[in-house]
């Protein structure tokens, strides 16, 4: 009876301090905490870090920002925004009690994105601080290259690097690397035709995306999906979008108005493989359920 009410205690403090990181979040993001900034060597856009991280990764990005924006212009009970929040109090209630403990790492300024990198059973955070001042309890330090990697246990941080990479430190170490070396690919590019802001997204790249994104029963010729969140401000609707690299002879296509069940779908086909479909509707759960119709062209030569 102790243990179970022991990890009952557990669960409600940890449920707890996810509710109070996220309050502080928020509290940040509309102008509190302390505006000391440290020094940094490179400066990315938080999603151009996507260029820098090895293959096959499952990311998760939250503008925290933008969903302290959609609170308050929506509401605490908006689909939207409890769509997200919730997903982002899972995200920093693991967090907070693994890689981003108190007792290692403290912030001197608010989250206003966080990029969270799955690769297997590790993670590495990317995280939008404004590049402020940060307190890490380092037990060792390494150069890469010019960069220092601190440590502390089996969590490093990148201190010269913005925005802040922190976690399992392989992770840490080799995207410290390829920053250092320029070793980079060009995946963030595909952002620069989406626009707008999301307040949620989930990006997979490489090799293995058709692993994860299943185009028919027999492949799946993809290398990069983006799916994101947000609300079109005009419109007043929600809006999913999707991005897809397709290395082989696949596009978005139309679809049969009596099968679409949201209000809008529009669409745009890139020549380099990339298809971009936008999904519309005043309906939350439509815009979650809606998904884009992919046609593909299969060339066989003659006689064969």
């Amino acid at each position: 009876m102790v243990r179970r009410l022991e990890r009952k205690s557990a669960r409600i403090l940890a449920i707890i301090l996810a509710f109070i990181m996220l309050g502080s979040v928020f509290a940040y993001v509309s102008g509190g905490g302390t505006r000391e900034k440290r020094e940094t060597r490179f400066n990315f856009e938080t999603l151009e870090v996507l260029d820098y991280l090895p293959e096959n990764s499952i990311v998760s990005y939250y503008n925290l920002t933008e969903l302290s924006v959609l609170t308050k212009k929506l509401g605490k009970n908006d689909a939207l925004v409890n769509y997200t929040e919730s997903l982002l109090l899972q995200e920093l209630n693991y967090a907070y009690r693994s890689y981003l403990d108190r007792r290692i790492v403290e912030f001197t300024e608010g989250l206003k994105e966080l990029l969270v990198v799955r690769y297997g059973d590790f993670d590495l955070y990317f995280i939008n601080e404004n590049a402020s001042k940060v307190y890490f309890a380092k037990q060792t330090e390494q150069k890469v290259g010019n960069l220092t990697v601190k440590f502390h246990g089996a969590v490093a941080i990148a201190e010269e690097i913005h925005p802040l990479p922190i976690g399992y430190y392989p992770l840490v170490l080799g995207v410290v690397e390829r920053i250092d070396q320029g070793k980079a690919s060009n995946y963030s590019s595909y952002f620069k035709r989406l626009n707008g802001s999301f307040a949620f997204a989930i990006v997979i790249f490489g090799n293995e995306t058709g692993r994860y994104v299943t185009i028919t029963q027999n492949e799946s010729p993809v290398d990069f999906f983006f799916q994101g969140f947000r609300l079109n401000e005009t419109s007043g609707n929600y809006e999913k979008v999707w991005a897809i690299h397709f290395t082989e002879n696949y596009f978005f296509s139309e679809i049969n108005e009596t099968q679409k069940d949201f209000e809008y779908y529009e669409f745009e086909n890139f020549e380099d493989g990339l298809s971009v479909a936008v999904m519309g509707d005043k309906n939350f759960t439509k815009v979650l359920e809606a998904r884009p119709s992919v046609m593909g062209i299969i060339i066989t030569e003659v006689g064969k």
